[in-house]
C-alpha cells in the first residue's frame, strides 16, 4: 500500500510538474509572438521649431504685430500645446475615473501632470494580436504604467490630453475629455456621437491629428519599421497654416530692409506679394480652400507619402493636389458609409459639424455668387467665439448681397414678424442640421428649406426645428401656401404628428441628436412652448447612445426651474432611472389643463404622460442603423 501512494504522489508531482512547463512554454511562446512594447523616449513631443520652409509665427510678430496680436486670442492658436500648468484646465490631483473595466488616476506634481493607467501601447498589441477582450481584461492591471501628460487638446468647448507613446515620439491619447463648460470629465466613447458598443480604440496624434492641429506637420511614420519621428514648425493653427510658408517672404523682407548691400525693393502698398498668401487677395473659391484644407473630410491618396511626409498643401491651391475630398456623389462617401461613418444627410447636405467647406461649396451662393468664408469670417477682426465678424450673427450676412430684402420686403417674404427668429436668414437658409461637439451646428449648404420624409435618413426642414410642435404635413401646407411648393410626400403620422416627435421616436442617431438639441434652443422653445417638451426628454434620458442623453439633459436644465439638474449621463442606468421617472410623476401631477390638440400632435395624454399606445405604434418604424459621425 505504501509502495502505491508512493507512486500515486509520484505520479501526481509529474502531471504538476508538466503543467508547470506547459504553462511556462505557453507564457514564453505567447510573448515571443507578440510585438515587444518599448518605454517612451525621453522626449516625447513632436520635434518643433523651423523646418523646411516653415519659421513659425515669432518671425510674423515683428512687422505684423496686430494681426499676430488678434490671432494670438483665437481658439485656433490653442488648439493644440504642451501641458503646463497655464494650458491644461481640468483637475488632475487626485482624480480617479473610471469606465469600461478601466481605472484612470490623475495626479499633479507642481507643473508635471501624470496619469496611471493600463498601458495602451501594451493593450494595442492585444488589440492587433486578435485577443479576447475577456482575457485583456484579465491581464490588464499587470501591465499598469505611470505617463506624463505632455501635450493638450482643444481650449473651447472640450480638452483632450495626450501621454507618451511606445515608439519614438508617438503620442496616445487618454481615453477621457473634460468638458469645460459642465467642468466635468467624460469617457471618450460617450462624448462622440457612436454606437454604445464601439470596440475600444487609442488615437494617435501624430497620423489623425497633426493635419489640421499643427502648422508644418510631418508625421514621420514608417510603416515597415515602425518608426516615429514626428516633427512641426508650431503646435496650434498658426500664420503659416493660413498664408503658407513664410521662409522667402521674411527672406525678402530682411533683405529689403538691410543697409547696405544690394537691397531687393518692397512691393508697392495695395499690391499683391508673391512670396506670401494674403487669403483675402484670392477669389472667393481660393480663399475658401484655405479653410477648406481643415474644414472638410479628406482622405490621402497616398497613405504611404502622408504617414512619411504629410500633405505639403499651399494655402489657395486646389484641394486636389494634396487630398481626397470627401464629397457626396464620390465612391469615398459610398465607402464611409459602408463602414457606418457617412458624412451627409439623403439630400446632400453635410451632416458633420466642423466640415463647413462641404456645405459652403454647395451652396447657389458659391457656385453663382462669390461668397467665399471671409464674407462672414475673420481670423483677425472677429471674436474668438465663431471668429464671425461684427454685425454677421444678423441678416447683415445675407442682406449685403441680397438687398432688396428689407422692411417690409422681408416680412412678405418669411411671413413672420420683423425682428423675430423666423424672419433670421440664417435661422431658415442655415438651420442648425449638422452635428458635432455634442451640440448641433448650423448647415453651411446655404439653401432654401424644404420638407421631406424623415425616412431613411431624411433632413430635418428648418421649418419644424423652431416649430416642434407641428407636424410635417402642417409645414409643407405652408410651402405650397407661401412659395408655391409642391406638396411634400409623407407618410400617414407625419402628416398629422409633429415632425420633432416623430424624429425623437423614428429617427437615426443624428437625426435624434440633432433634435434633442433644438429642444434647449431659445427661438425653438419660444415658438413652441416648452411644457410638453418634459415627458419627451425624459424618456432620451434612457437613449442608447450617450451623446443623445447629455443633450436631453442639457435641454432639460435650459429651463430655469431645472438649471441645477444632476444628472449622470454615462452612469447606470439604475441612477439615470431615479431621475427619468421623477420627470415623468412631476410633469403627469401639472399637466391635465395641456391642450388636448397638442396633446394629440404630440403623443401626449394629459395627466399621464406618454401616450404608450400610440408611441410603442411609432416605434416599430425606427431607424434602428448604428452610425459614428467622424468628427
Amino acid at each position: 500500500m505504501a509502495g502505491r501512494g508512493k507512486l500515486f504522489l509520484g505520479s501526481v508531482a509529474a502531471l504538476v510538474g508538466l503543467v508547470v512547463v506547459g504553462l511556462v512554454w505557453r507564457s514564453w511562446y505567447l510573448d515571443s509572438q507578440r510585438k515587444i512594447v518599448p518605454a517612451p523616449a525621453d522626449d516625447p513631443l513632436p520635434q518643433l521649431g523651423p523646418r523646411g520652409d516653415f519659421v513659425g509665427s515669432s518671425a510674423c510678430q515683428e512687422c505684423h504685430r496686430q494681426q499676430h496680436d488678434s490671432w494670438h486670442a483665437t481658439f485656433h492658436r490653442t488648439m493644440t500645446q504642451q501641458a503646463t500648468p497655464q494650458t491644461v484646465l481640468a483637475p488632475f490631483d487626485g482624480v480617479r475615473l473610471e469606465s469600461r473595466g478601466r481605472r484612470y488616476e490623475l495626479t499633479r506634481t507642481g507643473d508635471r501632470f501624470e496619469v496611471n493607467l493600463v498601458d495602451p501601447d501594451w493593450e494595442s498589441v492585444q488589440i492587433e494580436d486578435g485577443r479576447e477582450s475577456s482575457a485583456i481584461d484579465g491581464e490588464s492591471e499587470l501591465h499598469r504604467v505611470t505617463r506624463p501628460v505632455v501635450m493638450t487638446t482643444g481650449s473651447h468647448h472640450v480638452q483632450g490630453y495626450w501621454i507618451p507613446g511606445a515608439r519614438g515620439n508617438l503620442l496616445r491619447q487618454i481615453p477621457w475629455y473634460f468638458h469645460i463648460g459642465e467642468e466635468r470629465w467624460m469617457p471618450r466613447e460617450d462624448a462622440f456621437l457612436e454606437p454604445p458598443r464601439s470596440p475600444r480604440h487609442f488615437i494617435t496624434w501624430n497620423d489623425n491629428c497633426l493635419t489640421c492641429h499643427s502648422t508644418g506637420g510631418r508625421p514621420g511614420m514608417n510603416r515597415r519599421t515602425l518608426e516615429v519621428r514626428t516633427e512641426a514648425a508650431e503646435l496650434g493653427i498658426s500664420c503659416e497654416a493660413c498664408h503658407g510658408a513664410g521662409r522667402k517672404h521674411v527672406a525678402r523682407h530682411a533683405e529689403s530692409s538691410r543697409v547696405g548691400g544690394s537691397a531687393v525693393a518692397k512691393p508697392p502698398v495695395g499690391s499683391a506679394d508673391p512670396t506670401i498668401v494674403n487669403p483675402a487677395r484670392l477669389d472667393h473659391r481660393g480663399a475658401s480652400r484655405v479653410c477648406g484644407q481643415c474644414h472638410s473630410t479628406f482622405l490621402s491618396p497616398d497613405q504611404e507619402d502622408y504617414l512619411a511626409n504629410g500633405y505639403r498643401y499651399q494655402p489657395g491651391e486646389d484641394l486636389s493636389t494634396a487630398f481626397e475630398t470627401v464629397l457626396a456623389d464620390s465612391p469615398l462617401h459610398t465607402r464611409m458609409e459602408q463602414m457606418g461613418k457617412p458624412v451627409y444627410w439623403t439630400d446632400g447636405a453635410c451632416w458633420v459639424g466642423g466640415r463647413e467647406y462641404l456645405g459652403h461649396v454647395d451652396s447657389k451662393c458659391h457656385t453663382v455668387g462669390k461668397m467665399s468664408c471671409l464674407s462672414c469670417h475673420s481670423m483677425h477682426d472677429a471674436p474668438a467665439d465663431d471668429q464671425l465678424i461684427s454685425g454677421m450673427r444678423g441678416d447683415r450676412a445675407c442682406l449685403q448681397c441680397h438687398t432688396g430684402f428689407t422692411g417690409s420686403r422681408l416680412t412678405q417674404h418669411t411671413h413672420h414678424s420683423a425682428g423675430s427668429s423666423g424672419s433670421r436668414c440664417y435661422n431658415c437658409h442655415m438651420p442648425h442640421t449638422s452635428y458635432a461637439l455634442l451640440g448641433a451646428i448650423r448647415s453651411h449648404r446655404v439653401d432654401s428649406p424644404k420638407v421631406v420624409s424623415i425616412r431613411g435618413g431624411g433632413r430635418p426642414n428648418a421649418c419644424n426645428l423652431c416649430h416642434l410642435d407641428r407636424s410635417a404635413g402642417w409645414t409643407s401646407e405652408r410651402m405650397v401656401e407661401w412659395y408655391g411648393h409642391e406638396p411634400a410626400e409623407l407618410v400617414e403620422e407625419e402628416q398629422t404628428v409633429a415632425s420633432w416627435v416623430l424624429l425623437l421616436l423614428q429617427g437615426d442617431p443624428v437625426q435624434r441628436a440633432v433634435s434633442i438639441w433644438h429642444a434647449g434652443w431659445p427661438p425653438a422653445r419660444k415658438a413652441s412652448g416648452t411644457d410638453w417638451l418634459v415627458p419627451h426628454l425624459a424618456e432620451q434620458l434612457d437613449d442608447a447612445y450617450s451623446v443623445n442623453r447629455w443633450l436631453a439633459w442639457q435641454a432639460l436644465k435650459s429651463d430655469p426651474t431645472r438649471s441645477e439638474l444632476a444628472f449622470d449621463f454615462v452612469g447606470p442606468r439604475s441612477g439615470r432611472e431615479t431621475v427619468w421617472l421623477r420627470l415623468r410623476k412631476e410633469w403627469a401631477s401639472g399637466s391635465e389643463r395641456l391642450d388636448p390638440d397638442l396633446a394629440r400632435r404630440t403623443v401626449l395624454v394629459p395627466g399621464e404622460g406618454l401616450d404608450r399606445k400610440r408611441t410603442e405604434k411609432l416605434l416599430l418604424e425606427r431607424d434602428y442603423r448604428e452610425v459614428a459621425v467622424p468628427e
